[in-house]
């Protein structure tokens, strides 16, 4: 039986820090137990207003995190042990920084009275000095070693990873600390970054923008937040500017709009692709970075012959990789509706249809030269078998290329891939906080075979939760995208098999497993009702030999070209 108490003016720390989580409207936690934080663990036990879902490792569990910060806006958070607990959180930390996600890590850490004496699993300043590991992948990491400072310190925590660009924040607990008598201090901490571009710089980019003659607009993830996917969708109907997204903001604006090009970068559409070729004017990036995988390995067809425009929340991204005739230093919020205004007000332009194509398609290539399913169709057949408003996640690997090119994402949080840092298992972890934070949707992940067996343990959670997804895993049996890459590049490859009973691996810890081998076999399957009480795993052994043609290649063979000479 559980007994719950009640915080009291003087009450454990632990107690008045779970009080803070609460007050800043939490309502999961994802994590594993330990030692050093079973203080947190006890107090969660008096607010029942806080699900805590107990994941199988801590790369599971903050991944997770950051696929129901996406899919929900809010903070995700994160609470594990000290030492190897906060470690296995690395990874995440930073994927979450890269993508510019809001995550919170609490760690437990040994008593303060133990601090360099060799404790067990010790992750101080005189033992690994975790908190100097985690600083160039947050926005802010501390130790919390006084109780009466504690909650402030975790106020600032929450608030840095939620304002300006987003990222996550780690605070280490001493175990002593969570269980000292503290007062709760009356204090209320808020963060709000106010940005004010110049207005000669705002008129500037109004003007080119409406004077352009073959204009574009780049999205990228950072477009996402809040009113960001609105105020883009008004901008480009006004202008009646064609629109085209980076890989990382895939449905920030909806891929069946008229005005849609698709995708640019990595798994992009021939649309976007030709359109660039046909020379642009004036192209304007919002809310992306263009990095590698924005700019399909930094593309010269990006290049504007009169301006080039970036809006960014961060100053150090200006100019970066291109050269920036007009920048804006702000949020897609603060700044689009500001140039929306300085448009000149002219009547309605005439509307155009540009539209996505796409190579194959599910429909043109249903089997390969195997004779079995290829990838395209199985995605194909995957969102005609489920509702409009399913929910994606892509893994990283082959598949991600397939998931990018042959989904239709309609929504601003319809797809997720956390392609920053680019780790295997992230779309796995992912989709479980994606389906906890927005159940009303269905939720897929669609990974590899290797990306299933590294994130096994976070299909285990689902099943033991209860949590009804599914797991769309493209099988080749190997490390596919790394074998075709060395033989594109270097003519052979050694070879990275990773032979595998999906089905039984995922039947193995609770959940249910389908195999898929023919076109036509995932339309055969009622999908929502097999996966209504838990996980279920769609082992689809994907034809071997079909390829989606990408630049990427083509980038690595140049750079190996450029080695011999």
């Amino acid at each position: 039986m559980i007994v719950r108490r009640t915080a009291k003016p003087s009450a454990r720390t632990a107690d008045i820090l779970v009080d803070v989580l609460v007050d800043a409207g939490v309502e999961v936690i994802f994590g594993l137990p330990g030692g050093p934080i079973a203080p947190i663990h006890d107090a969660l036990l008096d607010r029942p207003e806080i699900r805590t879902i107990t994941t199988r490792h801590e790369a599971g569990a903050i991944f997770a995190a950051a696929g129901y910060a996406q899919a929900t806006g809010k903070l995700g958070v994160v609470v594990v042990t000290s030492g190897p607990g906060i470690l296995n959180t690395m990874t995440g930390l930073a994927s979450a920084h890269a993508d510019g996600l809001p995550v919170l890590v609490i760690a437990g850490e040994v008593p303060r009275e133990r601090f360099g004496q060799g404790a067990v699993q010790e992750g101080t300043s005189e033992g690994l000095d975790i908190v100097h590991m985690v600083r160039s992948i947050t926005k802010f990491a501390a130790e919390a070693r006084d109780p009466n400072s504690a909650p402030a310190l975790l106020r600032r925590a929450i608030a840095t990873a939620t304002s300006g660009r987003r990222g996550p924040t780690v605070i280490t607990l001493p175990m002593d600390v969570g269980t000292a008598q503290s007062r709760a201090p009356a204090v209320e901490v808020t963060a709000r970054l106010e940005f004010q571009s110049p207005a000669h710089t705002l008129d500037a980019t109004a003007s080119a923008l409406s004077n352009a003659k073959h204009g574009l607009l780049l999205v990228g993830s950072g477009a996402r937040w809040g009113r960001g996917p609105e105020l883009v969708r008004e901008l480009a109907e006004r202008l009646q500017i064609p629109v085209m997204t980076t890989p990382k903001g895939k449905g920030v604006f909806p891929e069946n709009h008229p005005l849609s090009l698709g995708v640019f970068g990595w798994g992009g559409h021939p649309s976007a692709s030709d359109y660039l070729g046909e020379g642009v004017d004036v192209l304007m990036a919002i809310g992306t970075s263009l990095g590698e995988t924005a700019t399909d390995s930094w593309s010269t067809r990006l290049a504007a012959t009169e301006h080039f425009i970036q809006l960014d929340v961060e100053a150090q991204r200006i100019g970066r990789n291109y050269p920036v005739t007009l920048g804006v230093v702000d949020t897609v919020e603060g700044a689009l509706p500001q140039i929306i205004r300085r448009l000149a007000p002219t009547p309605p332009r005439e509307a155009r249809v540009f539209g996505v194509r796409r190579q194959e398609t599910g429909a043109d290539l249903p089997v390969g030269p195997e004779g079995r399913i290829s990838p395209q169709r199985a995605l194909w057949e995957l969102q005609r078998a489920l509702p409009s408003n399913a929910l994606f996640t892509s893994d990283i690997g082959s598949h991600m290329f397939f998931a990018l090119h042959h989904l239709e994402i309609r929504s601003p949080r319809g797809f997720m891939i956390m392609f920053g840092l680019g780790s295997m298992a992230s779309g796995v972890g992912a989709a479980l906080g994606v389906k906890v934070g927005r159940p009303d949707a269905p939720v897929v992940a669609v990974c590899g075979d290797g990306c299933f067996s590294m994130g096994l343990g976070d299909v285990g959670t689902a099943a033991q939760e209860g949590i009804p997804m599914i797991f769309a895993v493209l099988n080749d049996q190997r490390y596919g995208l790394v074998e075709v890459g060395n033989n594109a590049v270097y003519g052979r490859t050694p070879s990275f098999a990773c032979p595998m009973n999906v089905a039984q691996l995922a039947e193995g810890v609770g959940a249910t497993a389908v195999v898929i081998e023919q076109p036509g076999d995932i339309l055969a399957l009622d999908l929502l009702a097999l996966s209504a009480r838990g996980p279920l795993v769609l082992d689809i052994r994907i034809d071997r030999e079909v390829r989606l043609k990408n630049g990427r290649l083509e980038f690595l063979k140049e750079m190996a070209n450029k080695a011999k000479k």
